[in-house]
């Protein structure tokens, strides 16, 4: 199989802070130079992770910035608007273009229930004309994007080349696959749980958080799966998912920033209530002799 741009193991950076509560960027650089070190296929900002949502405008225009530099077309860059206003997110898009990503990607809006043909009008006026530009389905909006109306906007669409799934719906994908003329749309697990499902099912890899701290895990499925090694990509997935339920035995992202601090390269700083950060002793026991047992660290 030929690789495309964003085929493979894509790793979604973290923005950190100072203890001000202003970003700060050099574990961002630091961490870039990592992931490319190890060979990523790609970088993602700009999702859940990334705690877009805590972001100015301009700054998240400067997180993008940041990213490229540090890149510095080593590897291709994606960033994700997650915005409920048109307004705004078309402005967030033609700056990310103006900065050179090498694509765009478009969530959903949040908050408000939208109708399917509400959703539609909100990509039809956002997704930019003639640039690569991605979907990402977000279920925690409270809007997932149907099979029916992701379909619709692909192929209403040139240039929407793939889709960020983290619905970890099987049925939902094979029903979308079906609709979506474009033999070579790329389907992106947008969970370290559908690495392999995706793939089996037509998919180009993963935004993959797990790769975040551990690049070669996940580089060990979609590398074996390019290479036609099945069984060994089945084997690189199970042990991938051992790391998965390691990472979550802390709330949210903790376990995976905590497995950062572990390396090296710790992600600091919050612009939430710091309980919602906290590792406990027991968690950061359980998570690094898990770690050492499976000889990450």
């Amino acid at each position: 199989m030929n690789k495309k741009k964003f085929d493979g193991s894509i790793s979604e950076i973290m923005v950190a802070y100072k203890p001000n509560g202003d970003l700060d960027f050099e574990p961002v650089k630091k961490m870039v130079e990592f992931q490319v070190e190890n060979h990523i296929d790609g970088l993602f900002m700009g999702g859940l992770s990334t705690q877009t949502y805590l972001l100015s405008m301009e700054e998240k225009k400067q997180v993008c910035a940041e990213l490229m530099n540090a890149a510095a077309g080593r590897v291709p860059v994606m960033m994700n608007v997650m915005e409920d206003s048109i307004r705004d997110a078309k402005e967030l898009v033609e700056a990310y273009m103006e900065i050179g990503v090498d694509a765009v990607c478009i969530s959903q809006p949040s908050v408000f229930p939208y109708t399917e043909q509400a959703l539609y009008e909100f990509f039809d006026e956002v997704i930019p004309a003639e640039y690569p530009t991605y979907i990402y389905n977000v279920p925690q909006t409270g809007n997932t994007l149907s099979p029916r109306l992701t379909a619709r906007i692909a192929n209403n669409h040139a240039n929407v080349l793939g889709y960020k799934d983290s619905t970890q719906n099987i049925s939902g994908l094979q029903d979308l696959i079906s609709q979506v003329k474009n033999p070579d749309f790329q389907y992106i697990a947008g969970s370290d749980a559908m690495t392999l499902p995706m793939m089996a099912l037509g998919g180009v890899g993963v935004i993959s958080a797990i790769s975040v701290p551990f690049p070669k895990v996940v580089l060990d499925i979609t590398d074996k799966f390019f290479a036609g090694d099945f069984e060994g990509a089945l084997n690189a997935h199970r042990f991938s998912m051992r790391v998965r339920k390691l990472l979550k035995t802390a709330t949210d992202m903790n376990g995976y920033y905590y497995a950062c601090e572990l390396l090296g390269m710790p992600f600091n700083g919050t612009r939430m209530p710091k309980n919602m950060t906290m590792v406990t002793d027991e968690q950061k026991m359980i998570i690094k002799t898990g770690l050492q047992e499976m000889k990450l660290i």
